[in-house]
C-alpha cells in the first residue's frame, strides 16, 4: 500500500487524494470537505457526494459519514486549485473585516459583518468572510460557527479550534443561543407578537434557497418586540427579533407571512414599500444581527453590534 502524508496529497500519486489524520478523525465527510476545499461551494460538494464523485476507500459515501483515521478520500481533480493561483483578497476587504471584529478570545472571534459580504465563497462569489479571516489569521484553524445571509449585517461567530466549534454547534442544536436582530418592517405595529410557523425550503431560484410556510416543514419560532414606530409618509416599525430556532430566512419569511415584510427584501418583501424606501436612500436589506449570546465553557459571552450608520440615517428620515 502506498503511504501518503496525512491529510496532504502526495504529488507523485495524485493531488486529489487525502489520508485522514487524528485531527479530522470522527469529523463528518461534508464538514471535512468544506474545510479542505476552501474554494468549493457547499452546494457543489453535496452534489458531488450525491453523484458518487467523492469516494472514501474507493466507495460512494453520504454527507453524514464520519471519516476515520487513515481513511482515503478521493475527490475530483478539478476541485484542487492551482497552487500558483493564490486567492486574491483586496487590502480594502481585509481592513474592512479587521476593523469589524467586535470580540475575540482564545476560542472565538465575532465579526460585525458588513452587508454585501457573503460568509463564504460560492456560486458567483470568490471571496467571503471566512476566506478573508483565514488570510488575516493564517496560523489559526478559523471556521464559521454559523451563517448570515449576504444582505444581512451584524454578528457572525467564528471558531478558532474544533472543540470550540463542536461546543457552539451543540448549543445551536439545543436552541441555547440567544440571537437578536433589528428589522425595519412595513406598517405601524403597536404590540409585541410571536410567530410560530413551520418553514420548508421548497426550491432554488437562481442558485438561492427560497423558503415558504408549510405544515410539512420544520417548526420555527420568532419573537418580535416593537422598538419604535414611524407614522410619517412611509408607515414603518423597527422590530427587535429574537430567534428561538435558526431556520433559513426565518425572520424574512415570518415577517412576510404576517404582512409586515422587511424593507429592502427583494425575495419576500413588498415591491411598493421597497421602492419608497429606495427613494429614501435604502440600498440593502434592513436586517441586522444586533447581538448574540453563547457560552464558552462556563463563561457567558454576550456580543453586541451597533446598527450601521447607513441604516441609522434611514431611520432619521422616517
Amino acid at each position: 500500500m502506498t503511504v501518503l502524508m496525512q491529510n496532504t496529497p502526495k504529488e507523485s500519486v495524485a493531488k486529489n487524494i487525502f489520508i485522514i489524520n487524528a485531527d479530522s478523525d470522527g469529523q463528518r465527510i461534508d464538514n471535512f470537505l468544506l474545510k479542505t476545499l476552501k474554494d468549493a461551494s457547499k452546494s457543489n460538494i453535496y452534489k458531488l457526494l450525491r453523484k458518487g464523485q467523492i469516494r472514501v476507500n474507493g466507495k460512494r459515501t453520504k454527507p453524514l459519514y464520519k471519516v476515520k483515521l487513515d481513511d482515503i478520500v478521493r475527490i475530483p481533480p478539478f476541485l484542487i486549485p492551482d497552487e500558483s493561483d493564490e486567492l486574491y483578497i483586496s487590502d480594502k476587504l481585509q481592513n474592512q473585516i479587521r476593523e469589524a471584529v467586535v470580540f475575540e478570545n482564545k476560542n472565538f472571534i465575532v465579526v460585525n459583518k458588513p452587508s454585501g459580504v457573503a460568509v463564504h465563497s460560492g456560486t458567483g462569489i470568490r471571496v467571503g468572510l471566512i476566506e478573508t479571516c483565514k488570510k488575516l489569521y493564517p496560523e489559526i484553524d478559523i471556521q464559521l460557527a454559523h451563517r448570515l445571509d449576504k444582505e444581512t449585517s451584524g454578528c457572525v461567530v467564528l471558531s478558532k479550534n474544533r472543540d470550540a466549534l463542536n461546543d457552539f454547534n451543540q448549543q445551536s442544536k439545543a436552541n441555547a443561543l440567544v440571537k437578536k436582530y433589528s428589522a425595519l418592517v412595513l406598517g405601524v405595529i403597536n404590540d409585541d407578537f410571536i410567530v410560530e410557523l413551520s418553514l420548508d425550503i421548497h426550491n432554488r431560484e437562481g442558485g438561492e434557497r427560497t423558503v415558504q410556510v408549510s405544515e410539512s416543514g420544520k417548526w420555527a419560532k420568532t419573537k418580535f418586540t416593537v422598538s419604535e414606530s414611524y407614522k410619517g409618509k412611509i408607515p414603518a416599525t423597527l422590530l427587535q427579533c429574537q430567534l428561538y430556532t435558526g431556520r433559513t430566512h426565518q425572520i424574512r419569511v415570518h415577517t412576510s407571512a404576517t404582512n409586515c415584510p422587511i424593507a429592502g427584501d427583494q425575495r419576500y418583501g413588498n415591491a411598493k414599500f421597497n421602492q419608497k424606501m429606495k427613494k429614501l436612500g435604502l440600498k440593502r436589506l434592513f436586517l441586522h444581527s444586533s447581538s448574540i449570546q453563547f457560552k464558552d465553557g462556563d463563561e457567558d459571552i454576550v456580543v453586541n453590534a451597533e446598527l450601521p450608520e447607513k441604516l441609522q440615517i434611514i431611520l432619521e428620515k422616517l
